[in-house]
């Protein structure tokens, strides 16, 4: 949407200074475009082409369409947690995201099992768009971490009704 609304600024701009009118069409012509190749995209796509903070916001959203209630802790200093859920029964959990292209080590792991005690929740997750290391999920069985890798990530999607 925001190369669309830059098109329609530089379009109105275009115009306020009296170009000619292929120039404007043209503008609005290419942010159309822009808009129907991003709209295209699949959900896992676009979160492929996303920065750490955009797929923090982007779990919120998806995380309160599956239900669980969500607090986005602060981008700094968030001692190992980006996302804490909660389900209707209580139940609470930290949530560590990594927008990799990369496999995903062992220090995601590390981060969020001492972001459990930290928090005061129950469990805690890591959830990629990529996949993880041997290593993680050594590491990860004994904390009682979830790995949610790209696959089970894609299911979540579809189950919130994201386009696959």
């Amino acid at each position: 949407m925001k190369g669309m609304g830059l098109s329609i600024l530089i379009a109105i701009g275009l115009w306020w200074w009296d170009a000619p009118l292929w120039s404007i069409v043209a503008c609005l012509g290419v942010g159309l475009l822009w808009l129907i190749w991003r709209m295209r995209l699949s959900t896992i796509q676009r979160i492929d082409r996303m920065d750490g903070r955009e797929f923090e916001l982007f779990l919120e959203e998806l995380f309160t369409a599956l239900g669980y209630t969500v607090t986005v802790t602060p981008a700094s200093r968030d001692f190992g947690a980006d996302l804490l859920l909660e389900t209707n029964d209580g139940w609470s959990i930290a949530v560590q995201a990594k927008r990799y292209e990369k496999v995903v080590g062992l220090e995601a792991v590390q981060q969020v099992a001492a972001s459990v005690p930290y928090y005061g929740v129950n469990e805690g997750w890591v959830v990629t768009n990529s996949s993880y290391t041997d290593s993680a999920y050594e590491l990860a069985e004994p904390n009682q971490v979830r790995l949610i890798a790209r696959s089970e990530l894609e299911e979540m999607l579809k189950q919130a009704g994201f386009k696959r």
